[in-house]
């Protein structure tokens, strides 16, 4: 068999013992770049509070609310990153892969084609031009699932698959 389909056997296997955890994760994959986004343009997060308060998008807004913005999105990423990470733990927990690593299968690969690619070609398709900036923030999530697996290698093996697994290697 070859690499891919190895890669591919194995990710399968982990997505459906995982059950909803790998859709969780996939989630926080495609909101993380609309945060970031969002860091760039903080009159966004004001006007998105505009919109859920019912009132109409506001074409100036003052400083201190582009800050405020500002800090707001700053928070929301922080927590979108402790939830991506507890849920690429909470991913190898379920999967209870048999492996010599504990990043098996690697989720990275999966998170640089789903919003990496596949996010930056829609918008390519959609707008008509390759946006650098834009294809960085379509690849942070990539960037950070991988730390984050690096992350839990180093944590260990008892601490990502639980004291239930502790004999197994």
């Amino acid at each position: 068999m070859n690499r891919f389909g190895a890669y591919a056997s194995e990710f399968q296997v982990a997505a459906v013992r995982s059950r909803w955890v790998i859709w969780f994760v996939a989630a926080i994959w495609i909101a993380f770049p609309f945060g970031l986004a969002t860091l760039l343009h903080p009159g966004d997060a004001i006007n998105l509070q505009y919109f859920l308060q019912g009132e109409g998008k506001h074409k100036v807004l003052s400083t201190q609310q582009m800050g405020v913005g500002f800090v707001e999105t700053i928070f929301v990423l922080a927590f979108l990153l402790v939830v991506q990470f507890l849920g690429v733990l909470h991913f190898y927990r379920r999967a209870r892969m048999d492996g010599a690593r504990i990043a098996t299968p690697a989720l990275w690969p999966v998170a640089a084609l789903l919003p990496g690619v596949l996010g930056n070609a829609i918008w390519f398709v959609c707008t008509g031009y390759l946006d650098t900036t834009g294809l960085l923030i379509g690849l942070v999530p990539t960037a950070i699932t991988f730390f984050a697996e690096r992350l839990m290698e180093r944590l260990g093996r008892d601490f990502v698959l639980g004291p239930r697994v502790a004999g197994l290697h």
